[in-house]
């Protein structure tokens, strides 16, 4: 007589048994295949190399140093991006955009927002976007004087959005 192993307790049993007599598996259910461990660390690691490639291109977007002035002698904004890079002279690559008045739409001055809590963006007709300063301390002032050089309006944005703080700054 033949006699088949029992997937579940490794017992012998003879080959047209459709219950195990030991611990009564069911012959009939077919077990679902187990995936291959394989795919699992294949997964794991493009996840990992994912998950690395985005903290190093977050790294290396913060390590530039972005320079803004404001040039009243041809009315333009001159914005100077300098890379970590070097150039084939020895410096650092740069990057200058300069922004005609005309082309500017509006100075935003946007408060409580991270990682600094006050910052000061002015937006292009096209919709470029530039941060001309941030910092922990109100910038109120300096945005307006900002719209008040290049004749542009300010825009505040607050995104605050815990509760509502009764009777202070103003509030009823």
């Amino acid at each position: 007589m033949s006699t088949k192993i029992c997937p579940n307790c490794n017992a012998e049993v003879p080959a047209i048994a459709n219950l195990c007599k030991h611990c009564f598996h069911d012959f009939h259910i077919v077990p679902p295949k187990k995936k291959s461990p394989l795919w699992t660390l294949l997964f794991l690691a493009v996840g990992t190399a994912l998950v690395m490639s985005m903290v190093f291109a977050h790294i290396y977007a913060q390590q530039r140093l972005v320079n803004i002035t404001i040039d009243k002698s041809t009315e333009s904004i001159v914005v100077v991006t300098t890379f970590p890079e070097k150039e084939a002279d020895g410096r650092n690559r740069q990057e200058t955009v300069r922004v005609p008045w005309k082309d500017v739409a509006s100075i935003e001055y946007i408060k409580n927002t991270e990682p600094a809590p006050y910052q000061v963006w002015f937006i292009t007709t096209n919709g470029d976007r530039y941060e001309y300063t941030e910092g922990r301390e109100l910038l109120d002032i300096e945005a307006q004087r900002f719209s008040d050089t290049i004749h542009k309006p300010v825009i505040i944005k607050d995104l605050y959005d815990g509760p509502e703080l009764k009777g202070q700054q103003g509030n009823p």
